[in-house]
C-alpha cells in the first residue's frame, strides 16, 4: 500500500466511525497526526513526511456547508476575490434549510499561499456559521475515489 492509499484508507475509516459528527477540519487533523506519527514511504516502509509540502496542482476545490442564510456565497467569493483566486466553476444547492456549495478555483494568480487561503476561508466560514473545507484538486479526487 503506497502513501496515497494509506491516507485514503485512514480518511475513509475516520469518516465511517465519526458518521454525522465528522467535521472536515477534525478529520484532516486526525489524518495529519496519524500520517506524521506513523509515516509511510512509497514502498510501505517508514519514511519522514513533510506536512508543509503542498500538491503541485493549481486547481483547488472549496466546499461550504451549513444552515442556509443570506451572505454565504458573498462571504466566500469575496475572500477569493481579495486573494485574486479565479473561480472556474461554482455550484450551490439548498436541501431543505441546509446550504451546500462547491467552488473550483485556479490558484495560479493568487496573491497568497494556499495555506493562508485555507485559513482565511475557514475563519470566514466560522463567522458565517458554515463549515468551509479547502483542498487541492488532487487530494479531493484521491479522497473521493469509490
Amino acid at each position: 500500500m503506497d502513501r496515497r492509499d494509506a491516507v485514503y484508507k485512514i480518511t475513509e475509516i475516520i469518516f465511517k466511525h465519526l458518521g454525522d459528527s465528522a467535521k472536515p477540519e477534525l478529520v484532516k487533523q486526525i489524518v495529519r497526526e496519524l500520517i506524521n506519527t506513523v509515516p509511510l514511504g512509497v514502498d510501505g516502509t517508514s519514511a519522514p513526511v513533510s506536512p508543509s509540502v503542498e500538491p503541485e496542482g493549481q486547481t483547488a476545490i472549496i466546499t461550504a456547508f451549513g444552515k442556509s442564510h443570506p451572505g454565504i456565497v458573498a462571504g466566500i467569493t469575496g475572500i477569493l476575490a481579495e486573494k485574486n483566486v479565479d473561480i472556474t466553476d461554482i455550484t450551490q444547492t439548498l436541501l431543505g434549510k441546509n446550504f451546500a456549495m462547491i467552488v473550483i478555483v485556479n490558484l495560479a494568480e493568487a496573491n497568497c499561499s494556499f495555506s493562508e487561503l485555507k485559513e482565511t476561508l475557514t475563519k470566514k466560514g466560522d463567522e458565517l456559521g458554515v463549515g468551509v473545507f479547502s483542498q487541492h484538486e488532487e487530494l479531493f479526487q484521491f479522497m473521493h475515489k469509490v
